[in-house]
């Protein structure tokens, strides 16, 4: 039982972490949130923070259920999610925002940023829920869940670090280093939306009777 839990744990964390990237997000959200007070950015991180854990845990208990309502299989959206984490992919490994410039400049005169845009389409979008989703392909004991949950609760708290320190992320890191790691991480979310797809077509095509 404690091992499905930290292999789901370690595999819940390892996988979300390049999707979610909180480090090479923080100068985007620092950028939203320059013009106004300490208080008010601790306050959108920390909540930014929770709505990305929500996201995460209700894409994985809500996913069967959207799944059968839609008429989709599980390999369908391993598919359609590897096509969307390697677009995301494709546009970090070539330095672009996954926010429109239009979003991006609406954000910066709304009063509240943390649900949208950063929470999603940034931080958890269609991508990391369709992951959240494939991860039960993976086991679905209730030590299993347990361990997905804490890999979630682990992101958002690294998200809440990376965003609630993003004025000193910003000082420390100069852009040139910021693209590096933003091109560094690309490719291996580039790598994990391959495999989806390759699972995906696997099942659908070659592992059934």
């Amino acid at each position: 039982m404690l091992h499905d839990f930290f292999v789901a744990a370690g595999l819940s964390l390892g996988a979300m972490f390049p999707i979610i990237n909180p480090i090479g997000h923080a100068p985007m959200f620092y950028a939203m949130t320059e013009s106004d007070t300490p208080g008010y950015r601790r306050r959108m991180a920390s909540k930014t923070a929770l709505y990305t854990t929500l996201i995460l845990v209700i894409s994985i208990f809500a996913g069967d259920t959207l799944l059968r309502f839609f008429g989709v299989s599980l390999d369908d959206m391993r598919i359609a999610g590897g096509l969307l984490i390697a677009a995301a992919a494709w546009s970090m490994l070539g330095n672009n925002s996954r926010v429109s410039e239009s979003e991006s400049a609406a954000a910066c005169d709304k009063v509240d940023v943390s649900l949208t845009p950063m929470a999603t389409p940034i931080l958890a979008g269609p991508g990391a829920m369709s992951l959240a989703i494939g991860l039960t392909a993976y086991g679905k004991a209730p030590a299993a869940y347990a361990g997905y949950l804490a890999g979630f609760v682990a992101i958002g708290l690294l998200t809440w670090i990376s965003l609630r320190y993003s004025d000193l992320l910003v000082r420390v890191m100069s852009p040139n280093a910021l693209g590096a790691l933003n091109r560094i991480l690309g490719f291996f979310i580039l790598a994990i939306g391959v495999n989806l797809m390759v699972d995906g077509v696997h099942n659908l095509f070659f592992a059934r009777p």
